[in-house]
């Protein structure tokens, strides 16, 4: 299982002013929060390069914001969202990508500071000893990556709650093993979605250049 046969999607949000990273605004402000989204999915797709050199896809939020993601990320195959609650979107993203590429699949989120390529080679690895699927579990709830093999509908029929939930790892891990499928688990990470996030992003010595500059504007620090 090589670079090449891997696919990436990642599952990003057009950055429109208020309506992405609405937690971080009163320290960011609207517009750097726009900037913050624009930069994440830009370094999110840089990563998908190199994972999946000529496999990176995009499925977007909201269907109409194809032109915006162009921008963003030229030569990559867009898409839109599609179907009900988190599970009902991924579940149409990874049928999508399955029908050009046979696998394996990771699923990415552009929510860290520091999405490196060393997650993706741990969930390949995961997946080569014979893991059904591989979760990256977020910090304070939620996933920034889900690797998988090949269409599993068992995973994308987990309730929504497993997706949203504080809890959502120990859910679906519970969820996913009560389905006879076998899990791996990357090391928990912190997702940039509070203002403390981005305290502790700006005192990560290795933060990426384009994500610090876009945080250092920050205005003073509040809980």
């Amino acid at each position: 299982m090589t670079a090449a046969d891997t696919a990436v999607v990642i599952m990003a949000r057009a950055p429109r002013r208020g309506q992405v990273r609405r937690a971080l605004e009163p320290l960011l402000g609207p517009d750097r929060c726009v900037a913050l989204q624009a930069t994440l999915i830009k370094t999110t797709v840089a990563w998908g390069r190199e994972v999946a050199p000529k496999a990176v896809h995009i499925a977007h939020d909201p269907p109409d914001s194809g032109a915006e993601l162009r921008l963003l990320a030229p030569d990559t195959v867009l898409f839109p969202q599609n179907g009900d609650g988190i599970a009902g979107r991924l579940a149409d993203a990874a049928a999508r990508v399955f029908a050009r590429h046979a696998g394996p699949l990771l699923i990415a989120w552009p929510d860290l500071s520091r999405l490196h390529v060393d997650h993706a080679r741990a969930a390949l690895g995961d997946l080569r000893a014979g893991c059904d699927v591989v979760l990256g579990p977020a910090l304070e709830g939620g996933f920034y990556l889900i690797g998988i093999n090949r269409p599993l509908p068992k995973l994308f029929a987990l309730p929504e709650q497993a997706w949203r939930s504080p809890n959502a790892m120990a859910l679906a891990v519970a969820a996913v093993r009560a389905a006879g499928l076998h899990v791996g688990l990357l090391r928990a990470e912190r997702p940039l979605h509070r203002p403390a996030d981005v305290r502790a992003a700006l005192a990560d010595p290795l933060l990426p250049g384009e994500v610090g500059r876009v945080l250092s504007g920050a205005k003073s620090p509040i809980g």
